[in-house]
């Protein structure tokens, strides 16, 4: 549902334009979209790009596994690999050097 409570919202002056372009079918779409919610065009276009906006923004800062990728990382967090010689030699030089105060 679009939210075109201005309550809602922090009140703010539109000083900013987006221009774009489209179709006739489009232009109609958005005509009796916004009729239908009694707004004006501008009213309904601005919530109907938050919306979208947010939702996109919001799928793409997570990801989400599939069954069989979840099962592929629950396994290999289960069965983490033999560290390497290079991770073996770290480590002893980080021994080496660091004293720990226990």
């Amino acid at each position: 549902m679009l939210n075109l409570d201005p309550a809602s919202s922090i009140p703010s002056r539109q000083t900013r334009t987006t221009q774009i372009r489209h179709d006739g079918r489009l232009a109609s779409l958005i005509e009796r979209a916004a009729l239908a919610l009694a707004v004006d065009k501008s009213a309904f276009l601005r919530a109907a790009i938050e919306r979208e906006a947010t939702r996109v923004i919001d799928r793409q800062s997570r990801h989400t596994l599939t069954p069989e990728d979840a099962e592929m990382f629950a396994a290999a967090l289960d069965a983490p690999p033999a560290p390497t010689p290079r991770a073996l030699e770290a480590a002893r030089n980080y021994r080496a050097r660091v004293v720990h105060a226990d």
